[in-house]
């Protein structure tokens, strides 16, 4: 993607503003390992060229074959930084070489965040692009490390505008992946993530943004892969996520946790997550921000915990001095041809405590004094681990101010989906699955109203009685993921 081949020079290469021809900044590497190389030597000739670039009307600055080691780097209007095949940027090892910066925040889990690799801000038209690699190092920056808690993001955009990361490989973030924070007009394209260094690796995190298409990407992440944030009133709207392969730790896709804004207008399509052990598909906004306008299709989920998880929250947690006094609603949900192989969740611990352990189960539970509004299903088909022997008595718990992950819902009270809190539910085509005799009923309800299917349809009564029993034919019975 980035034009010719490599030039025999080592620093700023060529300059090229003729005309109508776009400027073009070629470095080399500098060749053999030095003491100033390993910890961040190219940081200032990668600075120059971009600012250089940038003084120049904008262009490109293209990294040639071979390895850079570099500090923060700064983004600037109308510059697309380029790595050529076989181009290798490294971060640096050392925390001093990414200083603090205007855009550093504290996130949900209290830890300070900002720092980064690559960061823009209130810049235009900017590009990131190429067939090489950025690798974050983040394996150097372990729970022991002192700088752990500040450790920083490989890349990080803050109120930009039209911007494009497209080809590249983006492995080892020490923190989050790629954050993008209130931006609009964004195109991220066949980009490769690869991120499970450390804890909090998440993937893509677009946190109230406009207008962000993210197609033909693949990630094997750590914590979320791809997960929409608000943590600010700005809304996150006109969404598209399409043509994504996902394997993670956590979520495959997920909106939340931080949902101060709201979410509007958001599709995911023809995409596979496979491996998941945080819940393929979870909608969490917990912080006052509603959603509305949310279409999942022609999605297939392979070896998936959870796999579906829709759950309204009151925790109302403020960001950056923004806030909201009332929870949000979900509403306007379309689940069409979702095929999904759900597995009981191994879990383990966090902080000490239980985390991730609970067997398969759809869940849609709004709020006693807002329920959720207006969901459809049509031709989807779930198949749940099951395997429980003794009854589930009692209502499940309300999560009041406490975040509702989907773990804590469990022991669930029926093996295929559970309905709490929902004033217009309807679906059409869809098939539960139960993989092992199971003692629960097929579906469980609480406060649902309005509920719509054919007659005829193998739909769902609330609450249904029956016991989950093995059924031959399952949705995905030990097929090979390269050819879902």
């Amino acid at each position: 993607m980035c034009a010719e081949g490599p030039l025999p020079f080592r620093a700023v290469a060529q300059r090229l503003k003729l005309g109508g021809i776009m400027l073009t900044i070629r470095i080399s590497p500098l060749g053999g390992m030095t003491e100033e190389m390993e910890g961040a030597g190219d940081t200032a000739r990668i600075q120059e060229a971009i600012d250089d670039c940038f003084s120049r009307g904008g262009g490109k600055v293209v990294l040639e074959e071979g390895v850079y080691v570099s500090g923060t780097l700064r983004l600037k209007s109308h510059v697309t930084l380029c790595l050529a095949g076989g181009a290798l940027l490294l971060g640096s090892t050392r925390i001093e070489d990414y200083p603090d910066n205007e855009t550093c925040f504290t996130d949900a889990v209290g830890h300070r965040r900002g720092r980064a690799l690559l960061y823009a801000v209130d810049a235009e038209d900017i590009g990131l692009e190429g067939d090489g690699i950025i690798d974050g190092q983040g394996g150097e920056f372990p729970p022991e490390h002192p700088a752990h808690m500040i450790r920083p993001f490989l890349v990080r955009l803050v109120q930009c505008r039209e911007v494009r990361i497209r080809g590249l490989e983006c492995r080892q973030s020490p923190a989050w992946c790629l954050h993008l924070q209130e931006c609009s007009g964004v195109l991220l394209e066949e980009v490769t993530v690869v991120s499970r260094c450390n804890g909090n690796n998440d993937g893509i995190d677009i946190d109230g943004c406009s207008m962000v298409r993210i197609r033909s990407c693949n990630l094997d992440t750590g914590d979320d892969a791809i997960c929409l944030k608000t943590t600010g009133k700005k809304a996150c709207e006109g969404i598209s996520v399409t043509g994504c392969r996902v394997t993670t730790g956590w979520s495959a896709f997920k909106i939340g946790t931080e949902s101060v804004g709201d979410f509007r207008e958001i599709e995911v399509a023809d995409c596979v997550f496979y491996d998941v052990k945080g819940c393929g598909i979870k909608v969490v906004p917990v912080d006052g921000g509603s959603v509305e306008g949310l279409y999942l299709h022609d999605i297939r989920m392979v070896n998936c915990t959870g796999p579906i998880f829709f759950s309204q929250g009151e925790r109302l947690r403020r960001y950056f001095g923004q806030g909201k006094e009332q929870p949000g609603r979900i509403s306007r949900v379309r689940l069409e041809r979702i095929r999904a192989h759900a597995v009981s969740a191994e879990g383990g611990l966090y902080q000490g405590k239980p985390w991730g352990n609970a067997r398969g189960c759809v869940v849609f539970s709004g709020l006693k004094n807002l329920p959720m509004e207006d969901v459809r299903l049509k031709d989807c088909e779930f198949e749940m681990p099951g395997g429980v022997m003794e009854e589930v008595c009692g209502n499940v718990p309300e999560m009041g101010e406490q975040y509702p992950e989907f773990h804590l819902f469990d022991p669930l009270p029926c093996w295929g989906m559970y309905l709490r809190h929902i004033d217009g539910i309807q679906w059409e085509g869809v098939k539960l699955v139960c993989r092992e005799t199971d003692v629960r009923p097929e579906t469980a309800g609480e406060d649902v109203r309005n509920v719509v299917c054919p007659e005829g349809d193998a739909g769902f009564e609330v609450p249904k009685a029956g016991r989950g029993k093995p059924e031959a034919g399952s949705v995905t019975e030990k097929e090979d993921v390269d050819h879902v």
